[in-house]
């Protein structure tokens, strides 16, 4: 019962306070790099259908000090079927709707990035956009609003996408399916060949010694044949 409620709860949770005393934390990193920038490296990925037909993710997670049966605070899973999308995003697969196959654990986001899929202009049957572009865009700040995001060059080859203290209503679709509102510092880090490596959230006051204010989590991925 406990966790149905919890599917349907929507965190409407007061930083009001704690937020407006320490400023906006709107202010970027410096060395962001232009769209121009971003096109070229995603150009770059690999095209077609993936190598891999498996994936796995280990992360974790506090959701306000929650109790672990309500909010688990670690995943850990291996050798997932990973259903690839290499023309547009794809949800997930809904004959099994706890395991999700083509994007990621807690935000949705998409697991693997192609020069077609990027910018696709297939559309939802609500009329959303399916590329990738926007999908991963819109999961992590509000395009219609005042928040902005920013690429950076990764090292090892592929991209960084930050955002520094969005203000949004953020879907955090496993373990309970919740929307929590806050302001984010939220960061996301795709490979040289397009593959999903990481997503980190956290609200902006989170701390490991304040759990029961914040809200934060992070998963790694990788892939396998």
């Amino acid at each position: 019962m406990q966790n149905k409620l919890l599917k349907k709860f929507t965190v409407l949770f007061a930083l009001g306070t704690i937020l407006t005393s320490c400023g906006d934390f709107k202010t970027p990193l410096a060395g962001y790099i232009t769209k121009d920038e971003v096109n070229a490296i995603v150009n770059n990925f690999k095209k077609g259908a993936s190598e891999f037909s498996k994936y796995s993710y280990k992360g974790n997670f506090n959701y306000f000090a929650y109790s672990e049966d309500l909010m688990p605070g670690s995943i850990s899973k291996s050798n997932i079927e990973f259903l690839d999308a290499p023309d547009y995003y794809v949800e997930d697969n809904a004959d099994k709707p706890n395991e999700p196959k083509a994007n990621s654990y807690y935000l949705r986001l998409p697991l693997r990035i192609t020069p077609t899929s990027w910018s696709s202009d297939k559309v939802s049957k609500g009329g959303l956009p399916l590329s990738t572009q926007y999908q991963l865009e819109a999961k992590i700040y509000r395009p219609e609003g005042l928040d902005s995001i920013y690429y950076y060059k990764r090292d090892e080859g592929g991209f960084i996408l930050r955002t520094f203290g969005v203000n949004k209503a953020l879907i955090i679709q496993y373990p309970s399916g919740i929307t929590s509102r806050g302001k984010w510092n939220i960061e996301v880090e795709y490979d040289a060949d397009g593959y999903l490596c990481r997503e980190y959230f956290a609200t902006v006051n989170a701390s490991e010694d304040n759990k029961s204010e914040c809200c934060y989590g992070e998963a790694t991925y990788t892939f396998s044949k």
